[in-house]
């Protein structure tokens, strides 16, 4: 029988994030390496790249920073090849980048085609190009795993009454604080392009699977919070290191029977 210890082992694996310097990706890359996996410290920004490979290695993991431009198939060709030069093999791709371009909290009537492709391009089309970068090592390799990363509103319509009359904390623009269509759409194409994955790569050794997260606590304006928090069983927003217990299941071989399945942890927001 394997220990329930060796089952969550992720000890010396490869693991490659794109979207690594965020609120969550930080908290990916630090729980991550914290249980042993040299971690790939993939984002635009590559500064942040460094100085979380710097927080990593005080800490006493390993870690590989690497500049990655989700919107440029290049740049995320070279990324794989870069991570294959340095380790000579991947074994899991965790794809986290989000794209937040001029414009993305337009109201719909007034969103741009510019926009909408920007975001698609980076949310979804990079994500699609990186998995077919991944897979190709894995065919070589003979395994691999992929976790892609959705969200709530990419598996239920934003209730848009949340922003009203709301400070958005994360536009310098002054743009009104929405969940924008061009979210929406990309966040449900990931749901779909995992399970797409799974079903091509079938009997390959190649295990393809979504982790939608909820709403996560990050300075938000308190009316938003208690709104947001009003609509979940659990009653209130998550903590930023909640999904990393998600994370590291989905990574190790304790999800080994699991693939094109999308794992919702939303705070019970999806069950009413």
């Amino acid at each position: 029988m394997i220990k329930t210890q060796d089952q969550f082992s992720i000890k010396d694996k490869i693991i490659a994030i794109i979207g690594a310097t965020g609120t969550l990706g930080s908290q990916y890359v630090k729980y991550l390496s914290k249980n042993g996996a040299k971690v790939v410290i993939g984002d635009i920004d590559f500064d942040n790249c460094k100085e979380l490979h710097s927080d990593v290695k005080e800490n006493g993991g390993t870690s590989l920073p690497l500049f990655v431009d989700n919107t440029d198939e290049k740049s995320i060709i070279k990324f794989f090849k870069d991570i294959h030069g340095k380790f000579g093999k991947i074994d899991v791709l965790i794809n986290n980048a989000q794209i937040k371009p001029k414009g993305f909290y337009s109201p719909f009537e007034n969103y741009s085609k510019k926009t909408l492709l920007e975001v698609i391009d980076g949310n979804l089309i990079g994500v699609t190009i990186a998995c077919r970068e991944a897979c190709i090592f894995f065919r070589k390799q003979g395994s691999g795993v992929i976790v892609n990363i959705s969200s709530v509103y990419g598996i239920t319509a934003a209730d848009q009454r949340l922003y009203e009359d709301v400070e958005n904390i994360y536009s310098t623009s002054n743009e009104k604080f929405s969940s924008p269509v061009s979210y929406a759409i990309s966040k449900a194409g990931i749901v779909q392009l995992t399970r797409y994955l799974s079903s091509y790569y079938r009997e390959k050794n190649i295990r393809v699977n979504c982790l939608t997260p909820g709403g996560v606590f990050d300075d938000h304006d308190v009316k938003f919070k208690n709104e947001y928090s009003y609509r979940t069983t659990i009653g209130r927003m998550a903590h930023k290191n909640e999904y990393n217990g998600a994370i590291l299941f989905l990574c190790s071989d304790a999800s080994s029977y699991m693939s094109g399945a999308n794992l919702v942890i939303d705070g019970g927001w999806t069950a009413i």
